[in-house]
This record gives C-alpha cells, sequence and structure tokens, in this order.
C-alpha cells in the first residue's frame, strides 16, 4: 500500500519502550515515520505515546530520540507524552494539531493501521490516510488476533 504523499501532519502511534530502547513494533512505525519525513519535507510528525510499565521513557521521546540521530530537524516533530491507548494517541494528537481537516496520516504497523485510521476518522479527522509500516514476526501470531478483539470492543464502545 502506497501512502499518501504531501501529508500535512503524521502521527506516529506509540509501542512499548523497553527502557529507553524501542521494541521491534515501535522500530518499525519510527523507521517508516523517518522514510516518510524524509519523502515529504514539507510533514510534520506528532509522536505520540505516553509512558507505562517497564519504560524509562515516553515512547514520544523514544521516537523522537531516534528521529533526530538520523537526521530530522526536531522542527518538524511534536512529542504527545500523555496517551496510554490508540484512542488516546488519536484524541490527543488531533488536539495539539488543532485541525480536523488537516491531511493526516497514521503511522502504524500494516496489522494495526486499520483501527488507527478508523478511530481517527471517529474522532472527527475529515482527511486521514494509513501509512502502515512492515511487522514480520512470529509474534503476529498473538497480535493479529489480539488486533481482532481489540476492533470488536472498540466497535462496541463506541470508539469505531
Amino acid at each position: 500500500m502506497r501512502a499518501e504523499k504531501n501529508l500535512d501532519y503524521i502521527i506516529v502511534l506509540g509501542a512499548h519502550v523497553n527502557g529507553t530502547r524501542l521494541t521491534k513494533a515501535l522500530l518499525e512505525r519510527t523507521r517508516r515515520a523517518l522514510q516518510y519525513l524524509e519523502e515529504n519535507p514539507g510533514t510534520k510528525a506528532v509522536l505520540s505515546g505516553g509512558i507505562g510499565d517497564g519504560e524509562e521513557i515516553t515512547e514520544a521521546e523514544a521516537m523522537y530520540r531516534y528521529l533526530t540521530e538520523h537526521g530530522v530537524d526536531e522542527n518538524r516533530l511534536i512529542k504527545e507524552e500523555r496517551s496510554t491507548s490508540t484512542k488516546e494517541n488519536l484524541d490527543f494528537s488531533l488536539e495539539l494539531i488543532g485541525n480536523l481537516n488537516a491531511r493526516i496520516g497514521v503511522v502504524t504497523n500494516n496489522f494495526h493501521v486499520f483501527r488507527g485510521v478508523a478511530i481517527g476518522k471517529k474522532c472527527g479527522c475529515t482527511n486521514i490516510y494509513p501509512v502502515p509500516s512492515k511487522y514480520r514476526s512470529w509474534r503476529l501470531l498473538i497480535y493479529i488476533p489480539r488486533e481482532i478483539l481489540a476492533i470488536i470492543k472498540e466497535i462496541i464502545v463506541g470508539n469505531m
């Protein structure tokens, strides 16, 4: 799937950090964000993710460090450090963007991108697009059934 070009913003959804180290899922999302930002120099990124168990820094800070170490200008990056769920990632990131009509991409792993975009639409974002990152691991055997259950839950609670 090719991502929409020249979006105003991308929202990079957080995932677990081991201490200060990006996990495989978060590393793939952050690498995809780096690629997108390099290809689309007018786009800004909201790095979305708070701090959870076993994390010494926020997920947003971990992504920020990676991207700035790989040459992304810090002025293109906005940290959202309060969220602890996909719904909060989108709510708080859209609040920081402040324009539901902006052209926005959701950067997350390929198995999670449908839910991220659907929640973004429900949050009122009118121009939201998937920007999927790869994820290849045996853990997909766990993540895909978990994602299906999460989609069902999000529909039941009204987030999708």
